[in-house]
């Protein structure tokens, strides 16, 4: 069986030092550009190539995050961070952005791509399409389950990368825009600000309390050290740790529990995982789930602590005064710290006090005094930092790669030191011959020792074989000095530095005279919004159909009165087993186009002759994702992008494009569903749009399915540019779109006619008292 791969995060230099020398056989890390975690410490450009040399002089690997959304003005400093990866001769480059990928391609075909999660490729269609255009390896969204991984790998062979333990996204990666409306720190720019960890109440429509004051959207952390055996044997090949926001401890600590659970299982040894597993969150825990592994809808979240919540330490049993005391059902050491179950209050255990007297450590089944924090009687503490666990992980034994030195020292010849690492051979001769010795000869276990002494470099030696003749002399300064020469030049091979390339990317200029007719569309799911649409003068529609193709066929007759254009779900998994045949039918039925919102069916589309209008959900935010799409006939920009972004990429290019400029935004896409875990399953209810989310400054975000249980979060505050249509059309735009989700029939009808009206005359009658301008006028961080 092969060996499957234990990647590790690393957001420094000496992280990854550490990942490496416990057990990891790859890391991913990033630098101070382009990468999904921009506040880790992360990597200066000398750090880079240190840290490339430490592991490729070690054998192991080092992946770079390229996983954020780029603009335009960036795309030449992209180039020149590219051109330097390049140089240094990185394993990989995890990449988000399809214009990232055109330019790997184009220009940089002999790096390897991993396809980020962020890229969200969660059908098997868009994975194969993913290969096609030269991706090595996916990064699965973490909502997939074991058995998709498994058919998804067996049926493409393409690498397939897992995230196996750390912290789940609540949201589908590449899908959220939480962070980013909220407070304009976009989690595809790297910068999320985490509200999905705050706190929230869920009501239903007639505003009653389901729960309150709780962590409704926080995920508790994926640990699947207990299913090494299934997942090795579904053919995944590498095991991702989470985790470049933590420390090197935490880091070593699972690093070591998940290299020693793969090689237990590929030996055939048993081993108990729950030592592991008590061992990690002796480091840090939010609880530990299955994730997706093996159920669709997770039902264990860190609802009251979205922190480290450590592991049990003890119940409160007596409170008095300044004091409190605790039956241990952990050990607790001075230097530990401790909290209550919600986190909201602890301290470092400075004094420990046991039958009276002060100790440095107490044990399972003692009680402990302990300083007062706000408890009840009865309550249970929880131990968040363990001082000795974490002070047996902060120190490390360097990893080095083994070598074979084969030696041969023979009468009026150069000494020859040949050195063998895997499948590199250098050989180095010294600068002057052996003689016979007329005093005292070099001896064989001298000559060893002499060669053998590598312990400041990388390497160390497995073996030695010498073959010498007897009295000979050398200066031993010789020896050493053609030794580290060998040693110079095994390093040298190893490293495999590139030169720069020195590419000069120029976009497209900027087209003046683009002629932009700006015209209406409007995307709904349902089949009355379509007729209210059409009989308004809606000039496109885009219809949701849900994969029904008996709701598709009823608005046929309507598309002689405006354009209508089938459209899919944002997240498609398993609803549709064959994407070429449902694009097959819906051009049988009459259709031109088709709204995709993956790359699976952006591929289907072009291939079956269909015109393709590319959705929001693809975040296309620079011109060479414009390129990468080169057979669409429209591109939805995303959202994220400011109205100069907008029309520095529209116009640069003779393709249409559109932006949505009304509407509430989807904040994050989701396969959890908090009225299941909280209210039980109500399917219609979920559908209206009958639940919602209030968060601290009392607003109502709408909780909707897609119709197929996918949940969205909708924004409280509706897009609104109606008033702004003098800037919309300066764009260079083609349309703007009017995006329906859980507005009325005369919501509906107000809105198209007031687009309509402000289009066409510059007037119109629409009030909205909740309204955001998005990001058109601010953009993101």
């Amino acid at each position: 069986m092969k060996r499957v791969e234990l990647l590790a995060p690393a957001g420094n230099l000496e992280t990854l030092k550490f990942a490496l020398n416990y057990g990891a056989d790859a890391v991913y890390i990033g630098g101070k550009l382009f990468g999904a975690r921009a506040y880790a410490a992360n990597f200066e450009e000398d750090e880079l190539k240190e840290a490339v040399e430490y592991a490729h002089l070690r054998d192991r690997k080092v992946y770079v995050t390229v996983n954020t959304i780029v603009f335009n003005k960036e795309v030449d400093l992209l180039l020149k961070y590219i051109d330097y990866l390049y140089q240094l001769n990185v394993d990989a480059i995890i990449v988000q952005d399809f214009g990232v990928v055109k330019l790997l391609k184009n220009f940089y075909p002999e790096l390897d791509i991993h396809a980020s999660t962020q890229m969200t490729l969660s059908n098997l269609e868009s994975i194969k399409a993913a290969k096609e255009i030269g991706i090595k390896r996916v990064v699965m969204p973490r909502e997939l389950s074991l058995k998709e991984i498994e058919k998804i790998k067996s049926v493409t062979g393409i690498e397939v990368e897992v995230f196996v333990h750390g912290a789940l996204c609540v949201s589908y990666s590449g899908q959220c825009l939480f962070s980013s409306i909220i407070g304009g720190r976009s989690g595809n720019r790297g910068r999320c600000a985490g509200p999905c960890r705050l706190k929230y109440d869920l009501l239903d429509d007639k505003m009653n309390t389901i729960a309150s004051n709780m962590h409704l959207l926080s995920m508790a952390d994926l640990c699947t050290i207990d299913h090494i055996k299934d997942m090795i044997e579904s053919g995944i090949d590498s095991f991702k740790i989470e985790g470049r926001m933590k420390e090197k401890e935490y880091v070593a600590s699972v690093v070591a529990s998940y290299r020693k659970a793969i090689d237990a299982y590929l030996s055939g040894e048993n081993i108990n995982t729950g030592v592991y597993k008590e061992m990690m969150s002796g480091i840090f825990t939010r609880g530990f789930s299955n994730g997706y592994l093996y159920e669709k809808k997770p039902d264990y979240m860190s609802y009251v602590n979205p922190k480290n919540k450590g592991v049990p330490l003890g119940k409160v049993i007596s409170i008095d005064g300044k004091k409190i005391k605790v039956s241990l059902s952990n050990s607790l050491s001075v230097g530990d710290g401790i909290s209550t179950e919600t986190g909201e209050h602890g301290y470092k255990v400075d004094v420990l006090i046991v039958d009276g007297k002060k100790v440095d450590e107490a044990h399972k089944g003692q009680v402990v005094e302990l300083k007062k924090i706000p408890v009840n009687y009865g309550d249970v503490l929880y131990k968040t930092y363990d001082v000795k666990l974490n002070r047996l992980f902060s120190v490390s034994n360097e990893l080095k790669s083994p070598v074979d030195v084969f030696v041969n020292m023979k009468e009026n010849r150069h000494l020859n030191i040949m050195i063998k690492n895997n499948d590199i051979c250098v050989s180095k001769d010294s600068k002057i011959v052996s003689t016979k010795a007329l005093k005292k000869a070099v001896d064989k276990d001298t000559l060893i020792e002499k060669v053998a002494s590598i312990n400041d470099t990388p390497f160390f030696v497995r073996s030695i074989e010498v073959d010498m003749d007897e009295g000979l002399f050398m200066p031993l300064s010789e020896v050493k000095e053609t030794r580290r020469e060998a040693v110079e030049d095994l390093i040298t091979k190893k490293l495999k530095y590139r030169s720069p390339k020195n590419i000069d990317i120029n976009l497209n200029k900027l087209i003046n005279d683009k002629i932009s007719d700006l015209k209406l569309s409007f995307y709904t799911e349902k089949e009355e919004h379509v007729k209210i649409a059409c009989a308004l003068g809606a000039d496109r529609v885009y219809f949701n159909y849900r994969l029904n193709g008996d709701v598709l066929k009823n608005i046929i007759c309507y598309m002689d009165k405006c354009e209508i254009i089938p459209a899919f779900p944002q997240i498609m998994r398993d609803e549709l087993d064959d994407f070429q045949r449902e694009i097959k039918n819906i051009k049988e039925m009459g259709f031109k186009k088709v709204l995709v919102t993956n790359l699976g069916l952006y591929d289907a589309a072009v291939k079956l002759g269909l015109d393709v209008c590319v959705d929001f959900n693809l975040n296309v935010s620079n011109s060479l994702a414009v390129d990468f799409f080169d057979k669409a006939d429209t591109i939805t920009l995303s959202p994220e992008l400011n109205i100069h972004q907008i029309e520095d990429i529209s116009l640069r290019s003779n393709a249409k494009f559109e932006a949505i400029a009304y509407g509430r935004l989807p904040l994050l896409t989701m396969e959890y569903c908090p009225i299941k875990n909280l209210k039980g399953c109500d399917k219609k209810g979920c559908e209206e749009g009958k639940y919602f989310l209030k968060d601290r400054k009392g607003n109502l975000m709408k909780i909707v399915s897609d119709g197929f249980c996918k949940i969205k979060l909708l924004n409280s505050s509706v897009l609104y540019m109606v008033d702004k249509m003098n800037d919309l059309k300066k764009t260079g735009l083609s349309y703007i779109r009017i995006n329906d989700t859980v507005e009325s029939d005369e919501e509906v009808r107000d809105v198209i006619k007031a687009y309509k009206d402000s289009l066409e005359f510059g007037t119109y009658d629409l009030h909205v008292e909740n309204y955001t301008r998005g990001h058109f006028y601010r953009g993101v961080l």
